[in-house]
């Protein structure tokens, strides 16, 4: 499996896909650091030096790299977004400091600041996992997989450990991608942090590779597009900075994208800046692919990955009326079913759907071959309003 420069970045809805520079200068531990081999204490370099990536199974070697970790009260775990071996390393971090006793609360780049409350109904039990999903309003802001986030919100809430929503909200990072810091109102600007500082010429150069691989070329697009990664960056940090203010006994493991969390002049030097102590960063992969940045502790990739989730195999579109039927393939299970364009889906295996979150939390744990129930209301000819209940074989 490989990685994708837009999730190397933990890019978030910016330009439309799923998706920061000052660099705090501090007084701790050394990191890992490509250009200078500095190693922090615990971790060890074979005779070229490069550092040999641990693995998150083995129970000693894990035990040996978080001894690195010891006493460190912000600690940011990267991923690559759709890597479930990330995710798994992520929570291994997490699991492997709770049953030391490290008091952990979870940062999480995948759910945004205004929705909090809701992350602290789930964990005191108040709401189940598709009630979170609902009112976090997650397939609209996030969009990937859930199932390679569940193992970590389920262990948070069986072990009550605080989640905290990290991001900045999606509608004020989507407007400076559009218009640029620049060309924010008054009022939207009150939103921004007074001292947010605009990318350099480095920071641009490290975004422009992903930022032309989506189709993007103009220096003004990209200046739109760096201003707005800036901008989640230092919300990221500032919400990290009051949560281990207002919590001094929490240790806060921060999970976001690699491009967040593996350079100093995104999450680790803003918080260096705000709270004059650098965080532990831990990353996986191989060495050379952070070779322009830094990191504590360095874990190994697996080749594992999620089941194929099932799918209708129909395009389908978000209407004023609901989901529609866009495209049917021919000779496809829905075909064969009836489906046609302009059908409006009512139900999918008993649940009612009234928009594509619906549609997603309704195949949420459907398996490719699973045959499902789906009702729909015939949009199109002599047949119109009429309600339809097809069996459905899922791709």
């Amino acid at each position: 499996m490989r990685a994708s420069s837009s999730n190397l970045l933990g890019l978030g809805a910016v330009f439309g896909f799923v998706s920061a520079g000052l660099i705090g200068a501090c007084s701790q531990a050394p990191l890992i650091t490509m250009t200078d081999r500095k190693v922090p204490a615990g971790i060890a370099l074979p005779a070229d030096g490069a550092p040999v990536p641990t693995n998150a199974e083995d129970p000693v070697a894990l035990g040996k790299a978080l001894d690195a970790l010891a006493g460190r009260r912000l600690i940011l775990v990267g991923e690559t977004h759709d890597r479930l071996d990330h995710h798994l390393n992520q929570l291994a971090v997490i699991r492997g400091l709770h049953e030391r006793g490290v008091p952990v609360a979870v940062g999480m780049e995948f759910f945004q600041e205004p929705f909090q409350r809701h992350l602290d109904a789930y964990v005191a039990g108040e709401i189940d996992e598709r009630r979170l999903l609902r009112e976090t309003e997650y397939y609209e802001r996030w969009r990937y997989d859930f199932r390679l986030y569940r193992d970590i919100l389920s262990y948070a809430r069986e072990h009550r450990l605080p989640l905290v929503a990290l991001n900045a909200p999606a509608e004020l990072s989507r407007r400076v991608s559009r218009v640029g810091i620049a060309g924010l109102d008054a009022d939207e600007r009150s939103l921004m942090p007074a001292d947010l500082a605009t990318p350099d010429a480095a920071y641009l150069e490290r975004l422009r590779p992903v930022f032309e691989m989506h189709g993007h070329a103009s220096p003004e697009g990209l200046q739109r597009f760096a201003e707005a990664q800036v901008l989640w960056d230092e919300h990221m940090a500032r919400v990290a900075r009051d949560y281990v203010t207002a919590n001094p006994d929490r240790t806060l493991v921060i999970l976001a994208g690699d491009g967040h969390v593996a350079y100093p002049d995104a999450i680790p030097g803003r918080l260096g800046r705000m709270l004059g102590e650098e965080p532990a960063v831990v990353v996986s992969g191989s060495p050379e692919r952070y070779a322009e940045g830094r990191f504590d502790v360095l874990l190994a990739e697996r080749d594992i990955e999620l089941t194929p989730p099932g799918s209708t195999g129909m395009r389908l579109a978000k209407g004023k009326a609901g989901v529609t039927v866009d495209q049917v393939g021919t000779s496809t299970p829905a075909a064969r079913a009836g489906l046609r364009p302009g059908d409006r889906i009512v139900s999918i295996g008993g649940e009612p759907v009234a928009d594509i979150p619906d549609l997603r939390l309704a195949l949420l744990d459907r398996a490719p071959g699973e045959r499902v129930r789906i009702e729909v209301e015939r949009g199109e000819g002599p047949e119109s309003g009429r309600r339809l209940a097809r069996v459905l074989r899922l791709l």
